[in-house]
């Protein structure tokens, strides 16, 4: 950055700061909620930089009490929330008003205009995209077809599971794992993994490691574009568009001429994957009220990629870590599950359906409760001025609910940092559908994750397999399994998950009668 652009965004920052001091006073005659000590042009920021930062924002919640205020630059206030009752307030109680979305940058120009689930601020629009979105794309029928993908992407990594054991060899786990998770998206997005798919998902990453909000030109929203320009922020969003939407655009070309082939040819057009769906439901778009474009088709498979490559596997990793660390606990699942599969080769998501597996839904909702996909929960922002917890929070303020210290809160857990998944069988009403707030690792209300069933439906099968199979163990000379986690946006292992694997020789049936 040359000293022309730096001067420039110091005297834009400048500008920002005296339009903060001049409204200053009103602020300090409204009750606002309390928080850390703030510095000139920065504000909080000081506090998060190079932290974990769920973790770091449960410690100031223990100073500052449940609901608390941080200044995001010398303009922005990011309310936090961590408690049971204030997040029943934010994802219920007042969710019309705090259901909306910041106009983050990276959204503009990577979301296609904010034109998917994710990005799209509250509007019409985004209420009929989701509606699509829920009926059509993430329907359970929908759901239900891509099971022959989930089983078959996950019957080749055991396969490789049984090789690599045969050489005695520790397994990579978590290679394994987002393996599988990105191979189901891939085909369930577009019908194939592609050989550029490592690119169209590096520049993924890319796009979910600007999405924080805590970029300078998010900082400053009225200044956004401006600063944009002037950090090269949106060279670098350009860059990465340009990247994803060339793999996008042949996509979706590819599967257009695949459909009129076989109209020519007299044959069935069938929907087999996301792109065909939408590419049916342009055709009737009428039938929705907004026009379904090349880039709502674009927009919705980005959020697919966005919100189940990572969050999927990263979610039976943990909880296959958590297992190895509790021998009672996987000892105690793997009975359930080898008796109620006993003498099968293989074992099918149809099996899995019929089957009263109790022990592995507890397993996975523990799991979950420990280690969500999603330790703040996406950013919303009140459209009005409210009241909350007592506190004033002013219009277009920035709300964050930290599921992940709200699963930990020994005020509503028992234990709370200990692996016990009997806690859901002691109280079975408590659940992740958005009802229960001591347990929201998908949401809850309007903008609650559309697509969690998606994502369960991976994990549970992944994890039953790797149950049934094989027997797991720690890797020679390791004692312990280390349960650091990665900086970034999602709890992530900071170490790969490195496993031994002994096959599983099935017993023979039960005979009948």
């Amino acid at each position: 950055m040359d000293d022309s652009m730096y001067n420039a965004i110091l005297l834009a920052l400048l500008a920002v700061s005296i339009l903060t001091f001049l409204h200053a006073g009103a602020s300090r005659r409204r009750r606002l909620p309390p928080g850390p000590r703030t510095l000139p042009v920065i504000g909080s920021v000081h506090h998060v930089v190079n932290t974990l930062v769920h973790r770091r924002l449960r410690d100031l919640a223990a100073v500052h009490g449940p609901i608390m205020m941080l200044k995001i630059g010398p303009t922005m206030p990011l309310v936090v929330v961590t408690s049971r009752e204030l997040a029943r307030e934010v994802l219920k109680v007042q969710d019309p008003n705090f259901a909306n979305r910041p106009r983050l940058l990276v959204g503009g120009i990577c979301g296609y205009g904010w034109a998917d689930i994710i990005f799209a601020p509250t509007s019409d629009y985004w209420r009929k995209i989701r509606k699509l979105c829920i009926q059509e794309v993430l329907s359970p029928k929908r759901i239900l077809s891509f099971q022959h993908i989930r089983e078959e992407e996950v019957a080749r990594q055991v396969d490789a599971i049984r090789a690599a054991a045969a050489a005695g060899a520790p397994v990579n786990l978590t290679r394994m794992l987002y393996d599988i998770s990105s191979r189901t998206i891939s085909r369930s997005s577009f019908g194939e993994v592609r050989p550029d798919m490592p690119v169209f998902q590096d520049a993924i990453k890319r796009v979910i490691g600007l999405s924080s909000g805590f970029n300078v030109p998010d900082l400053f929203p009225r200044l956004r574009d401006v600063l944009g320009e002037l950090t090269g922020m949106k060279r670098k969003l350009r860059e990465i568009h340009r990247t994803f939407d060339a793999i996008l655009v042949d996509i979706i070309d590819k599967s257009r001429r695949e459909r009129a082939r076989m109209v020519a040819a007299g044959k069935e057009v069938v929907d087999e994957n996301v792109v065909d769906v939408m590419l049916t439901l342009q055709k009737n778009d009428d039938a929705w009220g907004f026009p379904v474009t090349d880039n709502t088709i674009k927009a919705v498979v980005l959020d697919m990629f966005a919100g189940g490559t990572g969050t999927s596997g990263s979610s039976t990793e943990w909880a296959m870590s958590e297992i190895v660390r509790n021998p009672r606990v996987m000892k105690k699942l793997q009975e359930e599950i080898r008796r109620t599969f006993r003498g099968k080769e293989t074992i099918k998501e149809t099996d899995l359906r019929s089957s009263d597996l109790k022990y592995l839904k507890l397993v996975m909702k523990e799991a979950i409760r420990l280690h969500p996909a999603a330790p703040l929960l996406v950013p919303r922002e009140s459209i009005d001025t409210a009241e909350l917890g007592g506190y004033v929070v002013p219009g277009g303020s920035r709300i964050v609910v930290n599921a992940w210290a709200i699963s930990r809160d020994p005020r509503y857990w028992k234990d709370p940092e200990e692996f016990r998944p009997e806690r859901f069988a002691e109280d079975g009403a408590v659940d992740f559908y958005g009802l229960h707030f001591e347990f929201t690792p998908f949401g809850a209300g309007r903008r609650m994750c559309p697509g969690y069933n998606y994502g369960l439906a991976g994990m549970e099968l992944a994890l039953l397999q790797l149950m049934y199979h094989f027997d797991w163990r720690l890797p020679p000379g390791m004692d312990e399994l280390n349960m650091e986690e990665a900086m970034g946006l999602g709890v992530r292992r900071k170490n790969p998950l490195m496993l031994c694997a002994t096959p599983y020789v099935p017993e023979p049936a039960l005979p009948v009668g």
